[in-house]
């Protein structure tokens, strides 16, 4: 078994990026609260949408095609994908569940996503605007409109996990998360003469074709596009920072890489990184890719120059993994 294990590290000088119910005419930031304290945090609702449509941006239709999303009638809260993962990469790599009156399959996601949590606790801004520029009829006095929302700075951290394992392996098993195929997909993986797995009641996907799914994903994680609050809080929501990779098992050996200092700017863990070395070097079955932006984190080149780790862009990190990925099929047995 191997993973593709990793912790990023997004940049929000002054952002709003997931916001929840808004409270009268303010509009409010996710946060969690420890006592007196607010995290921001974007779910992983929002973050894996923001990697879809950077997927869907940044491919083709035939390099990478989405599945088309269904809803029920009206009045029910029902949406699905088409959940084919032999042709869609998405069913494949995110999962899926799709429940009609014929059939019933799922698919639990390889790819794995923790919530965007702030290393640190931060003040939230409550903004004050209003909207002047209303069109007055004759006689009207001039009047405004008053409206309020909230923004942070900070800096979000996420994990994340990839199961090369069943990455384009699809079991027909009578169980939830399991019964990945229906009668259609079934017959498709026949007809297209996929390996058969009779010990798992599977069929798998070519390697070949396997491993570019997973290149093309790791591709987008070092493009990643989204967030809310664009128009008032530009940010750069692709990673600037982030360390990964291939383990022996689907324990986080970073999930600690990263800490807050005494100013609550992100800082590497040395004794976290002792620890990957002198522990956890067992659990590694490739090299340690890290990507940094330069002028972020810059406190953190020595340490990570201590432990002989070569640094590179993030998106370069993320794309020398993927190209790594090809002289190692059996990461994905």
């Amino acid at each position: 078994m191997a993973f593709i294990t990793g912790l990023l590290l997004i940049d929000a000088p002054a952002s709003a990026l997931n916001n929840g119910e808004a409270d009268n005419i303010e509009a409010k930031v996710k946060t969690i609260r420890v006592g007196r304290q607010h995290y921001p945090y974007v779910s992983a609702q929002s973050f894996r949408y923001w990697l879809r449509e950077t997927l869907e941006k940044y491919n083709s239709k035939d390099h990478w095609n989405a599945s088309p999303v269904y809803t029920e009638a009206k009045g029910k809260q029902q949406a699905y994908t088409v959940g084919d993962p032999i042709t869609h990469p998405d069913d494949d790599l995110f999962g899926y569940m799709r429940a009609t009156k014929d059939e019933t399959v799922t698919r639990v996601s390889p790819f794995r996503t923790s919530t965007l949590v702030s290393i640190a606790p931060a003040d939230i801004v409550h903004d004050f605007g209003v909207m002047a520029r209303l069109q007055k009829e004759a006689g009207d006095k001039e009047g405004v409109l008053l409206h309020q929302h909230e923004f942070y700075r900070t800096t979000l951290q996420g994990l994340f996990s990839l199961d090369l394992h069943w990455a384009g392996m699809f079991t027909n098993q009578m169980r939830s998360g399991f019964q990945n195929l229906g009668a259609e997909t079934g017959r498709k993986a026949q007809e297209l003469g996929l390996d058969r797995i009779e010990a798992a009641r599977a069929y798998r996907l070519p390697v070949a074709e396997r491993i570019r799914r997973v290149q093309v994903l790791l591709r987008a994680l070092g493009r990643l596009e989204g967030g809310a609050k664009q128009t008032l809080h530009y940010t750069d929501v692709s990673p600037a920072f982030v360390i990964m990779a291939v383990t022996s098992g689907g324990n986080h050996v970073f999930g600690h890489a990263v800490q807050p200092d005494d100013q609550a700017q992100p800082l590497v863990n040395r004794g976290a990184f002792e620890q990957l070395r002198d522990v956890l070097q067992g659990d590694l079955k490739s090299a340690v890719y890290v990507g940094r932006v330069a002028g972020f984190m810059d406190s953190s080149q020595s340490i990570l120059d201590e432990f002989g780790l070569t640094t590179l862009h993030p998106r370069q990190a993320f794309d020398a993994l993927a190209e790594d990925l090809t002289a190692h099929p059996e990461w994905f047995d």
